[in-house]
């Protein structure tokens, strides 16, 4: 699996990510988020809401991954490109809604 940081704390003085926060403000922005098993801080992204529909993931809901880390969090997933393109699209969706 390929992991791409979304956003990231450049330095340990600087603070820690609160992964309560970022995965509820995630679930904000209308995407659904399912835990993975065996795993505490990483969550399925299985679909998004959309004008009051809720819209399926292309690629299945096993596919693309939020990983929360202390000072980073980003998106695993099998393909490399496929995630780069995903992190970024939800790295401005975060930042517009920020």
């Amino acid at each position: 699996m390929k992991y791409n940081v979304i956003m990231k704390i450049p330095s340990e003085n600087e603070g820690r990510y609160n992964e309560t926060k970022i995965r509820d403000f995630v679930k904000g922005l209308g995407w659904n988020l399912v835990p993975v098993q065996g795993r505490y801080n990483a969550y399925w992204i299985t679909s998004k809401k959309v004008d009051g529909k809720r819209c399926e993931m292309m690629n299945g809901d096993r596919y693309y991954k939020l990983v929360i880390n202390s000072r980073e969090f980003g998106i695993e997933c099998g393909g490399d490109y496929n995630g780069w393109a995903f992190a970024a699209d939800l790295r401005i969706e975060i930042r517009e809604a920020a």
